[in-house]
């Protein structure tokens, strides 16, 4: 465990020094963000001397245990400072868990009062979560296997591919390209008449795909066209693999099977359901054209921004965004939900298994961004989907005894899983939040909101005991 917790230290000790900054843009009540920089900083730098000494090196096992018990630290750390300003504890954590996960579901209310430091915190914990999600995903996840995410490899777990020169060389490249991506969307917000701190805040959670805003009308507030294709712009962008963006800056490769595909999928829905508005609803094409656009985008991307109530505007709509909410952005990066890679190779595994049934003699194979899918691939991929799917069922079951109606539950359980924020309907729909949920339901949308960002099998594989045996 030395390793691993001189790894938990280290990320406390860093995620601590945040904290004094933010406090700085409006003290609040008995000084909250300081107490809990001291809290985290002493655990942090405790574990760091605890645990020092030798070379740090990860087996196997190991990748798991650190993979998961940084996130959880997180969401414990990214707590306090709720929790000291005072909200409940089940409301602390699920605000940190939906911040740091990048799901985006709130329990707060009157955002436009609440204190600046308060709003960049959750914003910070969103922009937070999304490098973290990016780096875990092309990082760490591709050495686990886990759910087809070897397809992703680079050098440092096959040495016959030459990506870049090591997982330390990747991750900080993606960080360079996720804070350019940053600072370009804060200037075209400020450009576009925010102030400064809507515009970093919404920078912030825009690119990370998070969906938290500093207003209770969300990205609706500032009532700007410009605001809102911008931040359409934005939110694809940090949909989209974040490997595409380093092929493309160190070889000028600009083609990806996976990219394309999704791009044809967006502009088909979005069609469809521009179509649709244009003949069921009472509005222009420009009109309905942004309304389906922005929809469609923040719920792939599983952001959850919101500037009209799509739940509200008939049966079709409310079971598109249902389905649309499994759906999510791009391998490797900062979406949620099942991921266009895994239908894909979903596909071509349908594909794959019909061709045999017409020709059992004959030798076939498919391949995905010009890699050929081994059977340990379509394995992982099928049994992500499986475990994901049933994963959102058993909760629904979980969620249904504490008194949500059936449309609540299920699509409550659907956004903590897929990690989008904003479900279908009245209570927790696009115009609604999570305030008024017990205090139960909160602790399990969290645990849900973490087993969906780590892609389920991250924290089940912790219940098996042969995880356990030597």
């Amino acid at each position: 465990m030395r390793p691993i917790l001189f790894v938990n230290g280290a990320v406390l000790a860093i995620i601590s020094l945040p904290l004094l900054l933010i406090e700085m843009l409006n003290t609040g009540a008995d000084l909250p963000f300081v107490k809990a920089f001291a809290f985290i900083i002493f655990i942090g730098l405790g574990l760091m001397l605890a645990s020092r000494g030798g070379t740090i090196r990860f087996t196997h096992k190991q990748t798991f245990v650190l993979t998961a018990s940084i996130w959880v630290s997180l969401v414990v750390a990214a707590a306090l400072p709720f929790w000291m300003w005072g909200m409940p504890l089940a409301d602390a954590v699920f605000e940190a868990t939906s911040g740091i996960t990048t799901t985006g579901a709130t329990v707060l209310v009157g955002l436009d009062q609440l204190p600046h430091s308060i709003l960049m915190w959750r914003a910070f914990l969103q922009w937070l979560g999304g490098i973290g999600i990016v780096v875990t995903a092309i990082a760490m996840l591709p050495f686990l296997g886990i759910g087809g995410m070897q397809l992703f490899r680079t050098e440092s777990s096959e040495a016959s591919e030459k990506e870049l020169p090591s997982a330390a060389k990747l991750a900080s490249t993606t960080l360079y390209v996720y804070v350019a991506l940053t600072v370009l969307c804060a200037f075209a917000y400020l450009f576009e008449g925010m102030t400064v701190f809507d515009a970093a805040a919404h920078a912030l959670t825009t690119v990370a795909t998070g969906g938290f805003s500093t207003h209770d009308a969300s990205i609706g507030y500032f009532n700007n066209p410009v605001i809102y294709w911008t931040c359409i712009l934005f939110m694809f962008l940090g949909s989209i693999p974040f490997l595409w963006y380093i092929k493309v800056i160190r070889k000028q490769q600009f083609g990806s099977e996976q990219l394309k595909i999704y791009i044809i999928g967006l502009v088909l829905i979005i069609g469809t359901l521009t179509f649709w508005l244009l003949n069921e609803k009472e509005t222009t094409f420009s009109d309905a054209l942004l309304l389906a656009t922005f929809s469609v985008v923040s719920v792939v991307t599983t952001s959850g921004f919101a500037i009209s109530d799509y739940s509200a505007w008939g049966s079709f709509p409310a079971m598109l965004f249902f389905f649309l909410i499994f759906v999510g952005g791009c391998t490797g990066s900062t979406s949620g939900g099942i991921k266009i890679m895994r239908f894909i190779v979903s596909l071509k595994m349908i594909r794959l298994i019909m061709r045999r049934q017409i020709y059992p003699n004959g030798v076939f194979a498919e391949t995905y961004e010009g890699k050929k899918i081994s059977y340990d691939v379509y394995g992982g991929v099928a049994s992500f989907v499986f475990v994901f799917v049933a994963t959102f069922v058993v909760f629904t079951f979980i969620l249904m005894p504490f008194g949500l109606d059936f449309e609540t539950a299920i699509s409550a359980s659907a956004a903590a899983i897929a990690n989008v924020g904003p479900g279908i309907g009245e209570l927790i729909g696009p115009a609604g939040n999570y305030s008024t949920l017990q205090a139960p339901v909160k602790w399990i949308l969290s645990l849900e909101m973490i087993l969906g960002r780590l892609e389920v099998f991250t924290l089940l594989i912790f219940l098996t005991p042969r995880f356990w045996r030597n």
